[in-house]
């Protein structure tokens, strides 16, 4: 198996976000690191990043992954919202780095002009990595609606080819976002078709995360809706041959259900049951 986690709440400040973690039984955690929906946030305190950092040692909860405000296009051909996109992608990354998370997951970005959107993105993503130390930056796959760019793996491929530290950049494989997309996963032959697609086009070194997510929208329908595990058009099957595959004992899988910690619970329970028993050697 993964590391199975989920979505967690900072309510209260970030180090309240490993409890809910814990109490949930998740391997690993993700969390905003402030308010997703405001550009501008007040620094962590050193109360803060100290005690979080001592409950994700407590509670043994690895390889935790913060995910990006969602005002932010890193593709934007408006340039007040590209610069205030690239300062605060900034401010994303020194906060992970600050509370020595070792991912950032962001959405690349919407642009009419795809060259132009990748291009704008892989100049950010230079000018993150050229300031804020240690943080893995992952490009998360897209379902593809409007102008996002993402929704193919040679798009992701190709932000990757312009980021010059590779050791830097990686991507975040969202179930419901590929399968949105048109990366069927649903059965035996379709999910190993698909990563084999990713291995030749991205290569399978780069993928480090995935967002554990049912579709309520069918295959291809490039709309982006979110279902609880084995209720939406994904299917257990999928989710069963994830948690098994022994290529992705170590990547965290973190789950951003509806409804969000209200049924994770529920959710990491249907993961769990999907887990074979390994013999011993």
């Amino acid at each position: 198996m993964g590391l199975l986690g989920a979505h967690v709440s900072i309510a209260g400040g970030v180090e309240n976000a490993p409890d809910r973690g814990h109490e949930l039984k998740c391997d690993t955690i993700q969390i905003f690191t402030k308010n997703q929906r405001q550009w501008i946030a007040k620094e962590l305190s050193e109360e803060s990043i100290k005690t979080f950092k001592e409950k994700i040692k407590l509670y043994n909860l690895q390889k935790p992954v913060v995910h990006d405000s969602y005002l932010i296009n890193l593709a934007s051909p408006n340039k007040e919202t590209y610069e205030k996109s690239r300062e605060a992608f900034i401010d994303e990354a020194y906060r992970a780095y600050q509370l020595e998370i070792p991912y950032l997951v962001f959405h690349p970005g919407s642009n009419p002009d795809i060259e132009e959107g990748i291009k704008r993105i892989s100049d950010a993503l230079n000018t993150t990595i050229s300031k804020v130390k240690g943080v893995i930056l992952l490009v998360e796959i897209t379902a593809g609606q409007g102008n996002a760019i993402g929704r193919r793996f040679e798009e992701i491929a190709e932000i990757i080819e312009q980021v010059e530290d590779k050791s830097r950049i990686g991507v975040c494989f969202d179930t419901a976002h590929a399968f949105e997309s048109g990366y069927n996963i649903r059965d035996e032959e379709s999910y190993h078709k698909t990563f084999e697609t990713f291995d030749q086009i991205i290569g399978l070194h780069y993928l480090k995360c995935f967002h554990l997510n049912d579709s309520k929208t069918p295959l291809g329908s490039n709309v982006d809706r979110h279902e609880h595990i084995g209720k939406g058009e994904i299917g257990l099957k999928a989710f069963e041959l994830l948690v098994n595959d022994p290529r992705f004992q170590e990547h965290p899988m973190i789950l951003e259900t509806p409804g969000a910690e209200e049924f994770y619970e529920e959710n990491l329970k249907v993961l769990r049951k999907l887990i074979k028993s390994r013999k011993k050697r």
